[in-house]
């Protein structure tokens, strides 16, 4: 059987040394605020005014916040899951009947995964909160490939792009507030491990493209703050 655990490795390893400028315990400031939104993958005014739009915010540290985001998403998601319902049941256009037969079951995985990703932040488990989440933001994208270029209601493929840009924004969430110790505790670890794993096996590109979904691989250059 293939192992994942190559994988994880890896996974851990490229994102180390971008997780040391937060700490969970960060009082959420206006300034915090814009700097997490300013990153460049993710919508700074859609950011920023939906963080701030919410009296809480400026009064929790990072780790409360990422609760919060958390939170509003997932609801978000199952309120979406109850309207994309709606539609499935009284449109007549097969066309239509597919695409949102399609995206429900995207929504579904998408708010299963930030349920999970939910009870691991909650522990501060951030790197296995980290993983459910993207798989969530990679389900809701499957999503909105399919309704491009299609008569869709403008209200749902509002409601697709707003649901990855929070899911966008818990992910830089999570990555922000991994616990700095912990962490490079793992990379001391990994490094050592990959180290030895190099000389044992090597990892073909489609098998790693096809198992780092599955498990949570992380593109660097694409999603990480």
């Amino acid at each position: 059987m293939f192992s994942v655990l190559p994988l994880l490795v890896l996974v851990l390893i490229s994102i180390t040394p971008l997780c040391s400028s937060y700490t969970p315990s960060d009082k959420v400031t206006k300034e915090l605020v814009v700097q997490l939104c300013s990153k460049p993958t993710l919508y700074k005014n859609f950011c920023t005014a939906w963080l701030i739009s919410d009296p809480k915010t400026l009064t929790l540290d990072l780790h409360g916040l990422l609760g919060m985001v958390i939170e509003k998403t997932q609801g978000f998601g199952f309120r979406t899951i109850k309207l994309t319902k709606g539609l499935l049941n009284t449109t007549t256009d097969p066309n239509l009947k597919m695409i949102y037969g399609f995206c429900l079951t995207d929504y579904e995985q998408s708010t299963k995964g930030i349920e999970v990703a939910k009870g691991y932040a909650s522990s501060k488990v951030y790197f296995l909160a980290y993983m459910a989440a993207y798989k969530a933001m990679m389900a809701i994208s499957d999503c909105e490939t399919l309704i491009e270029a299609q008569p869709i209601p403008a209200y749902f493929s509002r409601r697709v792009v707003m649901f990855e840009r929070m899911c966008s924004i818990a992910l830089c969430l999570i990555s922000l507030t991994f616990s700095e110790i912990k962490l490079q505790h793992f990379y001391n670890e990994l490094v050592e491990y990959k180290l030895i794993l190099d000389k044992e096996q090597s990892v073909g590109p489609t098998k790693q493209v096809k198992l780092g979904f599955l498990i949570g691989l992380v593109p660097r250059e694409s999603l990480w703050c």
